[in-house]
């Protein structure tokens, strides 16, 4: 292990990251969604809420009838939070410390093609083919929310491209070659921004800055972005644009605490889940089936929090998950629209993202993440039959 990399862990104060209105309600206790980063200043990202009347819910067990998961890889030292297929073969890890990873054998050897050490943290990755590809991120020195471009698989990389000065930028995500979406999990000065582009946003100057709800605060990690420039993010509130986030209506979080990930599998259909490990570790999910007009209780109440959400079809998928503290997490399975789910693979390990790939008739699904010894680990299951 590097010696950065052991300094950055060892040296962690909290900085909450709470509305400000929700200050004033001194009768409710601290959630806690999580810290970021993992590896370095630690930040919380919470709010004030009434305390759940819930006890701690118990670890399921795995459904006897699971998918046959396996674990494919574990890379040493990385933290990951993001990961892209671009076809069955070629695939991208963006992880922590400035690592990017790469495979060509469908996930069962992993490559490290970037370790740029502290202070820069990559929290998502998009590769619009096996070629090219995209990194979003920030610099943990300065406050710059950032953005890198390989056209070459990962051999070369632009420089910085700046997207803000004030905060830290997360996932990206593009509909088309053109348009794109990234979203700040950050602000030092205001709610968290959303960068839009419509022109491939190759520079600065193409991408620009917009605050989906100035009364709101942070976002969860993942987004959704479908191919007709619908986007949708949650965390503190709820917020959908039409036009590729150009625009932006918001209300409150789709949870009574928060919500986190939100994943749609069309227009009509979608998931948001959340989850906190204070004052309880537990997770959370809700679905629509009309836009998001309106929405279910929830359909998945289980004892780590979901970090991401990945259905191949509007009824088969999955909710992931975990808490790398105390060496929890694991995939959920629902074969009926999220309704309801069954434990399909514990992992003991946070799992922070997952892709798909259509393999001739079939999936292949591959989710990543990292342990309590602060390696990544990669799970695949192949041949899902589209139900």
């Amino acid at each position: 292990m590097k010696t950065s990399r052991l300094f950055h862990r060892l040296i962690t104060t909290v900085v909450c990251i709470i509305p400000i209105a929700a200050l004033a309600q001194t009768d409710n206790v601290r959630h806690v969604a999580g810290r970021i980063p993992v590896a370095g200043f630690g930040r919380e990202l919470s709010a004030n809420r009434p305390a759940e009347a819930n006890s701690q819910r118990e670890i399921a067990t795995v459904n006897p009838k699971a998918n046959p998961w396996k674990l494919q890889a574990t890379l040493p030292g990385a933290i990951i939070h993001d990961i892209s297929f671009p076809t069955a073969s070629v695939g991208y890890a963006a992880a922590e410390l400035g690592q990017v990873w790469k495979t060509s054998n469908g996930g069962s050897t992993w490559t490290e093609i970037m370790n740029l050490g502290f202070p820069y943290y990559w929290y998502g990755v998009k590769a619009l083919s096996a070629q090219k590809v995209v990194i979003a991120g920030f610099n943990d020195s300065n406050f710059e929310g950032i953005i890198r471009w390989s056209h070459d698989g990962g051999k070369t990389w632009s420089p910085d491209i700046i997207l803000t000065t004030n905060g830290w930028s997360f996932r990206v995500r593009f509909a088309n070659h053109k348009d794109g979406l990234v979203l700040d999990g950050l602000n030092l000065k205001a709610a968290n921004a959303a960068h839009y582009t419509s022109d491939g946003g190759a520079q600065a100057a193409d991408w620009t800055e917009i605050v989906p709800d100035p009364n709101g605060g942070w976002f969860g990690n993942q987004f959704s972005f479908l191919k007709n420039l619908h986007a949708r993010a949650s965390g503190i509130t709820y917020c959908d644009s039409s036009d590729a986030g150009q625009q932006w209506t918001c209300r409150p979080s789709i949870d009574s605490v928060f919500d986190g990930p939100v994943f749609f599998a069309n227009d009509k259909t979608g998931w948001v889940g959340g989850g906190e490990i204070a004052p309880n570790v537990e997770g959370w999910v809700h679905r629509t089936t009309d836009g998001g007009n309106t929405w279910s209780g929830r359909t998945l109440d289980d004892p780590w929090p979901i970090r991401e959400i990945r259905f191949v079809t509007p009824k088969i998928g999955w909710a992931a998950g975990g808490n790398y503290s105390t060496n929890v997490g694991g995939m959920y399975f629902s074969r009926n629209g999220g309704s309801s789910w069954s434990l399909d693979v514990s992992t003991g390990a946070e799992m922070d993202a997952c892709d798909s790939r259509l393999v001739g008739t079939k999936f292949q699904v591959w989710c990543a993440g990292y342990n309590g010894s602060f390696s990544g680990v990669v799970y695949t299951l192949k041949n899902m039959a589209a139900e």
